[in-house]
């Protein structure tokens, strides 16, 4: 005897069907633009509690809707929740064979019911298609799913396992209990497999309501963490221009690591620049912790070829990043040099510069496996350290450059010496110096003698190289403190700060003979070169440097007057 009135029980499951109707649609309603197939959820719910209406009211409707057309609404409407399911997940498949299952069943079920009625096998039926039916929910739910998903869709999975179960129990119970002709007046398990099947429904649909409110939190927690990200990334970007101004580029290169290694937990990390053209690799910076703690390999600064690289390279030969989460199960791994970093996983990411890899940044033995997005951050910031570091190259070669048209505007190209504008530029400078401390300061006028004569007689290269002879012999008599200049033909022009008159005339002499035994070769044939000097030094009543010039200029002369290669001192025309 059935003590639960089974009509009852299928009023009291259309009656939750239409609560449970109002919930998704609410859900509908809010989530319809967020999310994809909620709208397909609620199709499911609108023919889950027609069907179960028709169910209900049989004897209102003809046989063919509340026996066939009900139990179609209720597995096709489960089929529609599949695909909405696979909407919400983003995994898509074909439902082919769930189109012929349902077509089939269709057939079944009119036979069974019309021609040769059998209430126990359109029982097994409808419960052998809704086992197909919630065994796809409970696969895409828990196995076919991303990885990042399962998390939010398990729960819901387990749901449909249970109305696996369900299903399962009453295929394999039906035929062993007598359930009669009549639905309505099925036995004691009947009514209680129902109330089960109306049990799950409700918890269906409450776990799927949860479903979806975790995948909000999910989502508001990774905006937040991204926001997160894109702050800290946002702050590294200023610490490493800030930096930058005041650190070399291997400095900033090393700093650079540290923090991305804090970014992504990683524990090594390190930095190449690739010479494509040349397919050549220079190791520029290991990160403090790599350099510290694990690798003691030596390698920095050095340059080797592609071909000579492990695995990391293939970010290269591929030109986009790589990822290796299980290092040691690589085939085409090659062994580490001794004292190198051991790699459990990696990623490496190439950065791209007029299509072309202009450098590779790498990090290593992350506590878990590198993700999608490791390599946007990773990614952003390599790009990011190279900006700088072109920048920073580029303006080291604008100041290499300018340092070496610096040089050439200051400096004789044919002797070497500094030139007149040198010259006159650090004079003035020792002179207000020697005015404001009242230190001596002294200068020397040199000319060659007899010049002319050794460009007629033994031509111009003969002169070039007397010129050169006595610049050599001027670089080799002086001090580092001195300075001996190029003023224009053949006179030079010395400059000595701390040096009182005697000091000079003394070096002035030593000069002299130094030239005049200097040995200058002009084709094979020695060439005499001598020089005539005049000595000035600084005194209070001298206002500048030309002035001071002017009265070594007049003694040079005076040397010149009383025949050539001597020396003359300012002071005895004076005294």
């Amino acid at each position: 005897m059935n003590f639960l009135d089974m009509r009852t029980v299928i009023y009291c499951f259309s009656l939750s069907n239409l609560i449970c109707l109002v919930v998704v649609a609410v859900v509908w309603k809010r989530k319809r633009d967020r999310y994809k197939g909620v709208g397909l959820w609620l199709m499911d719910y609108v023919l889950q509690f027609l069907g179960m209406s028709l169910i209900a009211f049989r004897g209102l409707f003809p046989d063919f809707l509340s026996l066939v057309a009900s139990n179609t609404m209720v597995l096709g409407g489960t089929v529609i929740l599949l695909i909405g399911l696979e909407a919400f997940t983003g995994i898509r498949g074909s439902q082919i064979h769930n189109f012929i299952m349902m077509i089939l069943f269709v057939f079944i079920q009119v036979y069974f019911t019309f021609v040769s009625p059998d209430l126990t096998i359109r029982n097994i039926l409808i419960s052998a298609v809704l086992f197909a039916i919630c065994a796809q929910c409970a696969w895409l739910l828990l196995k076919r799913n991303a990885p990042v998903m399962r998390p939010v869709t398990r729960s819901l999975g387990m749901v449909f396992v249970a109305y696996c179960l369900v299903s399962l129990a009453r295929i394999v119970m039906e035929p062993m209990i007598s359930t009669g002709a009549d639905f309505f007046n099925s036995n004691v398990y009947e009514t209680v497999l129902l109330i089960t099947y109306q049990m799950l429904f409700i918890i269906l649909t409450f776990f799927l309501i949860l479903m979806v409110n975790s995948r909000l939190i999910s989502e508001m927690k990774d905006d937040i963490s991204a926001r997160v990200q894109a702050e800290r990334i946002l702050e590294l970007r200023l610490v490493l221009w800030e930096y930058s101004t005041l650190h070399p580029v291997n400095e900033l290169m090393q700093k650079a690591l540290d923090e991305i290694e804090i970014l992504t937990g990683s524990k090594i990390g390190f930095y190449h620049f690739v010479e494509e053209e040349t397919k050549s690799l220079t190791l520029q910076a290991w990160s403090t912790r790599t350099k510290n703690e694990f690798c003691k390999a030596e390698g920095e600064g050095m340059h080797y070829s592609l071909d000579q690289a492990g695995v990391w390279v293939d970010c290269v030969r591929e030109r986009k990043p790589v990822i290796h989460n299980d290092y040691e199960s690589l085939p085409h791994r090659k062994g580490m040099p001794e004292g190198h970093a051991k790699v459990v996983r990696e990623l490496v990411v190439p950065t791209m510069r007029e299509n072309r890899v202009v450098s590779v940044l790498g990090m290593g033995n992350k506590a878990v496996e590198y993700t999608r997005k490791d390599i946007e951050l990773v990614a952003y910031i390599a790009d990011l350290v190279w900006t700088i570091v072109a920048q920073k190259r580029a303006e080291e070669r604008i100041r290499h450059l300018n340092g070496q048209l610096e040089h050439l505007a200051m400096t004789d190209e044919l002797t070497g010496l500094p030139n007149r504008r040198s010259f006159f530029i650090q004079g003035g400078d020792e002179l207000k110096r020697s005015q404001r401390y009242k230190l001596s300061l002294s200068v020397i006028m040199l000319d060659i003698d007899n010049f002319k004569n050794i460009n007629d007689n033994f031509g111009h290269e003969a002169g070039d190289t007397a010129l050169k002879c006595v610049a050599d012999t001027i670089n080799a008599c002086i001090r580092d403190v001195d300075m001996g200049a190029r003023l224009g033909g053949e006179e030079f022009g010395l400059l000595l700060p701390n040096t009182k008159l005697a000091d000079a005339l003394a070096l002035s002499e030593r000069l002299r003979r130094a030239i005049e035994m200097s040995n200058c070769v002009v084709q094979d044939k020695g060439l005499v070169v001598t020089a005539s000097m005049g000595v000035a030094a600084f005194s209070s009543d001298i206002p500048d440097l030309d002035a001071l010039l002017r009265h070594a200029d007049m003694a040079m002369y005076q040397a010149k007057r009383q025949g050539r290669n001597q020396v003359v001192s300012f002071a005895d025309l004076t005294g």
